[in-house]
């Protein structure tokens, strides 16, 4: 997906080139004027869909044509313009459901490790930091065993839900698979402690109510672990190991708590099993 600089790069390549045509087709002699006149239209439209089409009609009733050309080439910019407006939409509908996991109407792994790839590259251009924060549902499999994959299901959508709220518009977050989750945090390491406690206490709350409605009792609670780059990592998969070593260090710790990458430096990594998480 094109980003927002590309996105204005091609609109204003598209408005020149429009108005190149259009000149065009004043400067020309009659028989090209349709023709040069026809592509303006066909520019605009197909890059801005029923904006465009306002604009394709204006060029189509004010270029050097013959009336009745001017009123068909305005009825095709109307036309085209809603065709180009309805392709927009299925192609952003299409983007939206193959990088959105469909339980939890969080970003997938696959969007998530491009827009990480993408802002280590922006950090390392212009400066600043980035943060990772790791989030696990502690004691998930117990849960599913105990109360049934619907109930699971259940409390993946809120979490989803809850993640959703308590992040910041800047922050992009995704599921991993399962119950883990990562949220990519704009900012230094405290910004990713911020947003991981906020979202922790969310899960507990919206978690025990939600699913107590449906008969079930357990108290619901997530650990995380946070690394930023390029403090803490020189690399993509460095920041992945790092915050992931200090995610379970907080399962380590009794979970439903948020460890830092910082307090792991120097420190054994450990192991614990993922069945009892």
């Amino acid at each position: 997906m094109p980003g927002a600089h590309e996105r204005t790069r091609r609109r204003l390549t598209s408005i020149g080139a429009a108005l190149f045509l259009y000149l065009a087709a004043w400067a020309s002699p009659a028989p090209a004027a349709p023709a040069f006149a026809a592509l303006a239209v066909a520019v605009v439209t197909g890059t801005y869909g029923r904006i465009g089409a306002a604009g394709g009609v204006a060029i189509a009733l004010t270029a050097p044509l013959d009336p009745p050309v001017r009123v068909a080439l305005a009825v095709a910019a109307a036309v085209s313009g809603e065709l180009a407006e309805r392709r927009r939409r299925a192609g952003r509908d299409l983007a939206a459901r193959t990088f959105t996991d469909r339980l939890t109407g969080l970003r997938n792994y696959d969007f998530f490790c491009e827009a990480l790839a993408a802002e280590l590259a922006r950090v390392r251009r212009y400066g600043g930091c980035t943060t990772l924060v790791l989030l696990d549902l502690d004691r998930f499999k117990a849960f599913n065993d105990r109360h049934g994959h619907a109930a699971g299901n259940r409390l993946l959508t809120v979490v989803g839900h809850a993640i959703t709220r308590e992040k910041r518009d800047a922050d992009i977050a995704a599921r991993f698979g399962g119950e883990e989750f990562a949220v990519l945090v704009a900012g230094r390491t405290m910004d990713g402690i911020v947003v991981a406690e906020r979202i922790r206490h969310a899960i507990e709350q919206a978690g025990a109510a939600r699913l107590h409605r449906h008969d079930v009792p357990d108290l619901v609670t997530a650990s995380a672990g946070v690394a930023t780059f390029p403090i803490d990592a020189r690399d993509a998969d460095e920041l992945f190991e790092l915050a992931d070593q200090a995610l379970y260090a907080a399962k380590r710790r009794g979970r439903d708590c948020v460890v830092t990458a910082t307090e792991q430096r120097g420190r054994p990594a450990g192991t614990i099993s993922r069945a009892a998480v």
